[in-house]
Parts: structure tokens; sequence; C-alpha cells
């Protein structure tokens, strides 16, 4: 069965004959059209299958939302309407802390677990956060503070007043999210987890990436890429690999003709 139409699943690719789904949830500030190449990068076998949160691109008129909870919960609802096939869960920064949670949510409405969760960029969610709050801050402080954290912002965003307008409401949010998250000790998830890190990421140390680790019964693998927070962007052909590379181990996803 093909994807529904739904805004919480934008410019993807869906197919019937689809052996898997890969639900991609992107980094702060950010939305579903990070995504919107994948469609012609990655092989058929996977459905493509973007998220979108409120507050941005085709859900601007939408108040974003600043509770990882609130999110996860709306999120978990709508999903559960599109398992109908194995799954994958891929998230960046806050996507991957937003994953994370989602599959503990799924877990308590009895639903099956992805086939993987791949977490890049993002420090294991029960480590402390040492960075002091920023997100009450007035633009200029908070922006500059977002840029030396992860590693600037391109200077034709940042000229782009108007850009900058509709920008700061959603990186702010995002923000609040990460920064009044409060991590809850559960069991650990019953699927592989893969952390990918960039080795100048700050926010994300190798030792950090490491302690996935402790929040799965199955598989876990730590790769370090060169680049620092955005590292996929000077590496993304690298990534598709690895996550190729761990598929083809997967018995769900080989074509039965093979």
């Amino acid at each position: 069965m093909a994807i529904k139409t739904t805004p919480w699943i934008v410019g993807g690719r869906t197919s019937s004959s689809s052996l898997c789904r890969l639900f991609c949830l992107p980094h702060s500030g950010s939305g579903a059209f990070q995504f919107a190449s994948w469609k012609n990068l990655l092989p058929e076998v996977l459905d493509i299958c973007p998220i979108q949160l409120p507050g941005r691109e085709n859900r601007l008129r939408e108040p974003p939302l600043t509770r990882i909870q609130t999110i996860v919960e709306k999120l978990a609802s709508e999903l559960t309407l599109h398992l109908d096939r194995p799954y994958l869960l891929y998230g960046y920064s806050l996507g991957a802390l937003i994953a994370f949670e989602l599959v503990r949510e799924l877990r308590r409405r009895k639903i099956q677990a992805p086939l993987a969760l791949y977490a890049l960029a993002r420090r294991a969610p029960h480590l402390p956060q040492h960075d002091v709050p920023v997100h009450h801050l007035p633009d200029d402080m908070f922006l500059a503070e977002i840029a030396r954290r992860y590693g600037g912002m391109p200077a034709i965003i940042l000229q782009d007043a108007e850009l900058m307008r509709l920008l700061i409401p959603v990186l702010r949010a995002d923000t609040t999210a990460l920064e009044t998250y409060v991590y809850k000790e559960e069991d650990p998830l019953d699927c592989p987890i893969y952390a990918f890190g960039g080795n100048f990421d700050s926010t994300a140390k190798e030792k950090d990436l490491a302690a996935w680790r402790f929040h799965t019964t199955r598989a876990f693998e730590l790769k370090i890429f060169d680049g620092n927070h955005f590292f996929i962007r000077n590496n993304q052909q690298s990534v598709f690999s690895s996550i190729l590379a761990k598929l083809g181990q997967v018995p769900q996803l080989v074509p039965s003709d093979r």
C-alpha cells in the first residue's frame, strides 16, 4: 500500500512494491526538503518518507512544536497508519532524538520496532546537557550562539531578511525542544542502532556517540566521518553506502528472486 496523503510526509517516493520504508527526520531549523534528492539517490527497494514537522515549508502557517514529547505523540499517531511494512528511522541531530523517543512511544503502543535506528550528529539521549540554554535569547544573540555551536550558517541565508524572518521561529522552537528535553529511563530498544558523527563536531563527540550502545539490546555500530556537525554535506554518498551496507544484512530486505 502506498503512503496516503498527509502533511507529515512530504516530497518522498513510495511504491506498492517496495520492501521497506525509510522515515527521515531533519535537523533543527530544517524540513522535509532536506531529503528531496534522496528518492533519486537510493534504491527503489526503499520508500523514502521525509518527515515534515509543523511550522516549516508547506506547514509554515502552523505553529512549530516546542516539546519533544508533543512532537513524538503526534508523529506516532500519524505514522501508525503507514507501518504496514518493515521500516527504518533516520534522524539527524534533533531528528535523532525525536526518532529515539518515537521508537519508545511506538513500543508503548505495542507497535513493532523498526529494522534499525540511524542516529546522526546527536549525543546519546541519556547524557546530560552541558550547554547553557539559549532559546530565550534575543535574535542576534541566539543566532550567534547557534552558529558557534553548530558551525555557522551560510551567508546567503543570513543576508536574506525575509528568509531569516521565517527561519528564526522554527530554529528557536527546535532549540527549545532540545533544551527542555528530559530523558526518562526505560528498557533499551529492540532494534539495532547505528550512530554516525563528524570528527570535528563538538556537540556530539565520539564518546558521546558511542554511548548510544546502551540504548539497544541488538547490534550497535559507530562510524565517524570527516567533518563538523553537518558532516553529511561532504559525505552524503558515504553515509548512503553505510546505510545500504547494513540493509543488505537484513533478510526481510533481500528480494525473493535473489
